[in-house]
């Protein structure tokens, strides 16, 4: 009986096991050294990939930067040499592998179960290539086992230590994926959305390798003497009960955090996915500290990696909205097309790049939670002597380049951060019903940001040419990046010598949205020689609508078709060619389509999207 029975070691170490009790608890049965060389080969595995993918960007980000230096000063004709490619591989595998989505077209289009559910969107083919991977080591590691021993008990034991191993193992890149304040972004210029995405799959491998962690345990412990006996362990050994609050955790925030749930309930999910993910912290940090088991530094690290975040987010929060001479102020204006102007006046002056965007608190709509928005414009109080008024109805196009402006009085130095809110469903919604219910459609109330982050693409100003296609509040994303671009090429620090800005719409009311920045860009020094905009309302109200008031200024009735656009374009490109996409899913994926069918024919062609799919 298990009660007569000699003291078993951990199988690895040379002996065997007779009795069930002996693999119940504890490291008999599992194989230590394997389990530890497995996990040396997954940390190199990962060292490997970062530090390959950290090559690749340096090698990306020193060709751009002398392209940069060399085009700056270049005309058309002398930046032919950036214009063609210089390889036969670098195009095949940016169109096949690095833009390409998994089948033909479709990647940030949502799948629709119908007009108000979405189980969300495709990863792309490397995304998919990585996932994959990842997901049948971690299976191969499992069933990785030591099947020469005729124990039944002995071999679920090794598998209840190796699936526990590998979870807990998985939950440092989990956490670390997971933060605002990713050191990998900015190492390894990847989007915090790739990242976001690959939380969500080191996410149900982690619940699924808990699920085999527990349920092998279970085997052995039912084995042991019977079902009620097993239930009891739970209730009255604190080891057992904190592990399933952990896994009954994780199984939580698996299952509440499918698309069609998080985007429906976005607040709710939130609050419920922070507080399972710290109940599930808990529960294995507790019952690894019981036991004193091997993976004990990997969950204070977890610990560490989640308070640093925190800290930081803090700080952050702090410095960008408590000054000695007062505090942030945020104006709330609505605006025609049933959208929101939020302009953040900061008690400081800060630097903010362009494609850029931040986490927006508003008690006062939202309680305590944070939301995320790309940052439509950003000035200096010190930069500008004047202001373009902001209209609140529908601008005509036609006097973009003769709106008044009107002189500001000397003011210390602040910052201005401004942000175009379409109103869809929660805090959007009650944000945009709460000015509009205002008598003046405008009102202040008390709001602070956190950030700025940045979305770290490739380097714009070193394309001869760029285009920048934008669908709805999409804009946003590409207003700093214009003004930028047509800044830098005005005083030769850039390759830029042209500039599309593409904006599709549904009706000339969204217009409204950016018209102030509009007027801004269009007074810029050489914009008429680098800018060209074209502006497409798919559902315009009336003909007389559609007026282009110059010839770099140009509205379209109808849908934009962006193979149509980079057909008009390409022929009469200058150097090297970035394309750009912010917008809806569907937009984001013509505009992909169009673009990987121009690469490999010659010219370079380069592609970004900002999916914000959050």
């Amino acid at each position: 009986m298990a009660a007569t029975s000699p003291h078993i070691a951990a199988r690895g170490y040379g002996s065997n096991a007779t009795y069930v009790h002996e693999y119940s608890r504890g490291l008999d049965g599992v194989d230590i050294p394997r389990d530890a060389i497995i996990t040396r080969i997954i940390y190199i595995s990962l060292i490997v990939v970062a530090f390959a993918l950290f090559c690749g960007r340096v090698a990306q980000i020193s060709h751009a930067y002398l392209r940069q230096i060399t085009a700056s000063s270049l005309n058309k004709q002398q930046q032919t040499f950036w214009a063609q490619e210089q390889s036969r591989w670098w195009p095949n595998l940016k169109k096949h592998i690095l833009y390409a989505p998994i089948g033909r077209k479709r990647h940030n289009r949502e799948l629709q179960l119908s007009s108000a559910v979405n189980v969300g969107t495709l990863p792309s083919r490397m995304q998919s290539i990585l996932i994959i991977l990842y997901f049948v080591s971690q299976a191969t590691y499992c069933v990785y086992l030591d099947y020469s021993v005729n124990e039944k008990a002995a071999l679920i034991a090794e598998l209840r230590g190796r699936s526990g191993t590998l979870a807990v193992l998985n939950m440092v890149p989990l956490f670390l994926l997971a933060g605002r304040n990713n050191p990998l972004i900015p190492i390894l210029r990847i989007s915090f959305d790739t990242y976001n995405l690959l939380h969500r799959w080191l996410g149900r491998i982690v619940v699924l390798e808990s699920i085999v962690h527990t349920s092998a345990w279970a085997v052995n412990a039912v084995d042991e003497q019977d079902f009620t006996h097993m239930l009891a362990r739970i209730r009255n050994t604190p080891f057992f009960t904190w592990g399933l609050v952990g896994v009954t955790s994780m199984i939580f925030l698996c299952l509440h955090s499918p698309s069609p749930i998080r985007h429906a309930f976005y607040e709710t999910f939130l609050h419920l996915h922070q507080l399972a993910a710290i109940l599930a912290f808990l529960g294995v940090y507790v019952h690894l500290n019981i036991d004193a088991l091997p993976q004990l530094p990997w969950a204070r690290t977890i610990a560490i990696i989640w308070l640093l975040d925190r800290l930081i987010r803090f700080a952050r929060l702090i410095y960008l909205n408590v000054s000695t001479s007062g505090t942030t102020k945020m104006v709330v204006q609505a605006l025609p097309g049933e959208a929101c102007r939020v302009t953040f006046h900061l008690p400081k002056r800060i630097t903010v790049q362009p494609g850029c965007h931040v986490f927006v608190y508003i008690p006062t709509i939202s309680w305590w939670m944070s939301h995320p928005f790309s940052i439509a414009w950003a000035e200096s109080s010190t930069n500008s002597t004047t202001s373009s008024l902001l209209p609140t109805q529908t601008p005509k196009y036609a006097d973009l380049e003769k709106q008044t402006t009107l002189p500001l009085p000397p003011t210390k130095p602040t910052t201005q951060i401004s942000l175009i809110i379409s109103a869809q469903k929660g805090m959007t919604r009650a944000l945009y019903n709460a000015a509009n219910a205002s008598p003046t459609k405008s009102l202040t109330l008390p709001g602070f940001i956190e950030g700025p982050y940045g979305s770290h693409p490739t380097n714009p100003p070193s394309y001869g040419t760029t285009i920048l296609f934008s669908a709805g509040a999409g804009i946003t994303h590409h207003l700093l990046h214009t003004r930028h671009l047509v800044t830098q090429a005005a005083q030769q620090t850039a390759a830029t010598r042209k500039v599309y800005l593409i904006w599709s719409v549904r009706s000339t009311d969204h217009l409204a949205w950016v018209s102030s920045y509009m007027d801004q860009i269009l007074r810029l020094p050489g914009r008429r020689d680098i800018l060209v905009i074209k502006l497409f309302i798919s559902k315009p109200r009336r003909a007389a609508e559609i007026v282009s008031p110059s010839a770099t200024v140009l509205m379209h009735s109808g849908r934009c078709r962006p193979d149509v656009v980079l057909d008009e374009i390409l022929p009469g490109r200058t150097g090297a060619t970035l394309v750009s996409v912010c917008g809806p899913g569907a937009f984001a994926d013509e505009v992909r389509a169009a673009t990987r069918k121009r690469i490999g024919k010659g010219a370079v062609v380069d592609f970004v999207e900002e999916a914000f799919t959050w």
